[in-house]
Formats: structure tokens, C-alpha cells, sequence
């Protein structure tokens, strides 16, 4: 059988349920590129299933994922998830390949960032539009269709959760400044009249974790200060606020922390 398992926001945040299962488990992989994964909670997994955790690509969760899970038709093989396992579409992928390949699965959900962020931001998750990301640039490589997914939002009044990029050679999620940075210059390309180092933009930092930290204000003010250094982030446009939305952010403008 094959067993998805989310891992959640922090450490120790996998379901005891899940665990036990993970116990009686012939090979567990871990998913090392949708998220970092802090080396504490794979020594933490594998002292108390007493098994050594497997590194798993993209190559083998989404080219190879057939030749990956094969043995789970008659092993029991489990696939640990940062945040929840089936937030991420390119998880879609390992439950497809083991529905053509006749294997039985099953999910051990876990908390995702998606509703994490948005419930720390008070803002209404009914308000919210496309979700989209920041992907890191490179010389060759400089995509700025996420301007376009918030362009859309803010033209229907939602607000739009920005995702950052993760770099899987140092294990390290995009750091703010650069995030800004890249809104800036997809801001400077498209010309969208959108986003200016005025806007005012919620941050969360590690969010369901003990340094969690949340602030609303000015793209500028953020530019200028290292309230997020070393901090794994996600960004919130908002569109329309609403009177309570409002008020909501006054929790978290700089001048009240």
C-alpha cells in the first residue's frame, strides 16, 4: 500500500496516526523539493519509526513516480509531504500513477500554508483569487506572469496570496527582499499600474511556527528593514478591504510591533 503524509508548518507537526503507520512501514521517501525540510524533523521522524528516510527528487516523484512507487503493490511504502500532501497539484501525480498502477493509497492530511496564511492574516478566505508564485530568475529565465494572476485579483476586488520560490540546492525558500525585488521589476514589465514601493502588503513569516511573525505595511518600509532575515515567507496582496478587514490589519502594521 502506498501512504501519503503530510508533514505540516513545524516540526513535529505529523499526526500521531500517521506515525504509527510510518512504523510498520517497509521504505518511507521524503518530498526534499516542494518545501525545506528541517534536518531536525527528519532526525525526529526516522528515531521514532527507527527507519532511515529515502531522498526523493522531482525526478522520482513526477518523471519516474511509476518506477518509484512499484513496489507498493505488495510493500508498504510511504511519501512524506511538506504541509499538506495534496495542496501541491504535482502530488496529483504520484495518486494518478498508483490508480493506473492498481495500488491502493491512502492521505494523511496535515496543516498547508494556504490556510494557515490566510486565517493569521484575518482577512476573508472567500475574498481570496488565484494563488500564485514568485519563481526565482535567472539569466535566461524571467517570468512575470504572477504580476498578471494579481493584476486579475485586484481587477475583482480579491486578494491574492503569493507564494515564494524554494531553491532546492541550498534547501532555502526565497528571501524577501528578493520577492520584492522581483514584484518590482514584473511591476517595471508589464506596466500594470499595480504595485509601487507605496503598496501596502501583508508578510508571514514562518507561519505556524513559534517565530511566527506577521506584519502589514509599505513595500518601501519593508525594503529597508530585516524583520524577515532568515525567515521562510509568503506575501499577501490584498484587493478591496472590507470595514473588518480593515481593522484587522491595524494588528499588524509596523508601528504597533
Amino acid at each position: 500500500m502506498l501512504f501519503l503524509v503530510g508533514l505540516g508548518l513545524e516540526n513535529k507537526d505529523i499526526s500521531a496516526r500517521a506515525l504509527e503507520v510510518l512504523q510498520t512501514c517497509d521504505s518511507i521517501l521524503i518530498d526534499t523539493y516542494t518545501a525545506p525540510i528541517f534536518p531536525e524533523y527528519i532526525s525526529y521522524i526516522e528515531e521514532k519509526t527507527k527507519r532511515k528516510l529515502i531522498t526523493a527528487d522531482r525526478h522520482m516523484l513526477e518523471e519516474n513516480v511509476k518506477e518509484t512507487i512499484k513496489d507498493a503493490k505488495t510493500k508498504d511504502i510511504a511519501i512524506l509531504i511538506p504541509g499538506d500532501p495534496l495542496v501541491a497539484t504535482t502530488h496529483h501525480i504520484i495518486l494518478d500513477s498508483a490508480k493506473s498502477l492498481k495500488i491502493a493509497y491512502h492521505v494523511y492530511h496535515s496543516s498547508s500554508i494556504f490556510s494557515a496564511a490566510i486565517g493569521e492574516s484575518r482577512l476573508d478566505i472567500y475574498k481570496f483569487g488565484r494563488i500564485t508564485t514568485i519563481p526565482f530568475w535567472s539569466e535566461k529565465y524571467k517570468p512575470v506572469s504572477f504580476i498578471d494572476v494579481i493584476k486579475i485579483n485586484l481587477d475583482n476586488d480579491e486578494h491574492t496570496l503569493l507564494l515564494v520560490d524554494v531553491n532546492p540546492k541550498t534547501n532555502s525558500t526565497m528571501d524577501l527582499k528578493t520577492a520584492l525585488d522581483l514584484l518590482l521589476k514584473a511591476e517595471n514589465e508589464r506596466k500594470h499600474k499595480i504595485i509601487t514601493e507605496s503598496t501596502e502588503i501583508f508578510v508571514l513569516g514562518d507561519i505556524g511556527m513559534k517565530t511566527q511573525l506577521i506584519l502589514f505595511s509599505d513595500i518601501e518600509s519593508l525594503l529597508k528593514n530585516d524583520y524577515f532575515n532568515g525567515k521562510k515567507i509568503s506575501i499577501i496582496i490584498p484587493g478591496k478591504l472590507t470595514f473588518a478587514e480593515d481593522e484587522a490589519t491595524r494588528l499588524f502594521r509596523i508601528s504597533n510591533t
